[in-house]
């Protein structure tokens, strides 16, 4: 999303940003979305998260919310509210929480660990696990029980919900699952580099 100006008016700061006319994700999460969508838009989200990454800028609370997709197509990265400049000592300190826990990585529940750029990419997992699943990889209406699934549980995976999908496919977004930030994709360039060599099925 574009920031055009940042200034005072009579008193009052103000944010001047651009106007988006579109849908936001968490309307198009109903159902599973075409393969080839999913990928299209995963790709862009990559892209978008990769320029915010390279600023030293990590979001911290990816999710359907704060996505939208313009009538062109084009997703956005929307509010970076919590989001903490990667060299600043106070990058979620151990002991704090910060984010949304359906979409949260496990080290941003525990608190015990730095929050990287690494916890984007398990988010954007757990966007890419719902839109191409329709489900969210780990769910429950009580917070308690949903913190120990996301910690003691792995996710099913993706063609257990729809045969379709490719294998490769498959094991991408659980890789972004991973419960240790080491094993996800060291970067959002290296997840967008795997995606694009994807072949999907023409029904897709």
């Amino acid at each position: 999303m574009r920031l055009y100006d940042i200034g005072l008016y009579q008193g009052h700061r103000y944010l001047s940003m651009e106007l988006l006319v579109g849908r936001g994700f968490d309307e198009l999460m109903g159902a599973p979305l075409p393969l080839g969508q999913a990928l299209a838009y995963l790709l862009q989200l990559c892209r978008g998260l990769q320029a915010a990454h390279e600023r030293g800028v990590v979001h911290r609370d990816i999710k359907p919310q704060n996505l939208f997709v313009t009538q062109d197509d084009v997703v956005k990265v929307m509010d970076f509210g919590i989001a903490k400049a990667s060299e600043t000592n106070n990058l979620t300190r151990p002991g704090m929480v910060a984010g949304t826990p359906r979409y949260m990585a496990p080290e941003q529940i525990t608190g015990f660990s730095t929050v990287t750029a690494a916890a984007d990419l398990y988010s954007v997992g757990v966007v890419a696990y719902q839109m191409i699943a329709g489900v969210l990889p780990f769910d429950h209406e009580e917070m308690m029980p949903l913190i120990m699934k996301k910690l003691n549980e792995q996710a099913a995976p993706l063609r257990s919900h729809r045969p379709e999908v490719p294998p490769e496919l498959d094991a991408i977004v659980l890789r972004l699952l991973d419960k240790d930030p080491r094993e996800r994709f060291a970067s959002c360039s290296e997840l967008a580099l795997a995606l694009q060599t994807l072949r999907l099925p023409r029904s897709a």
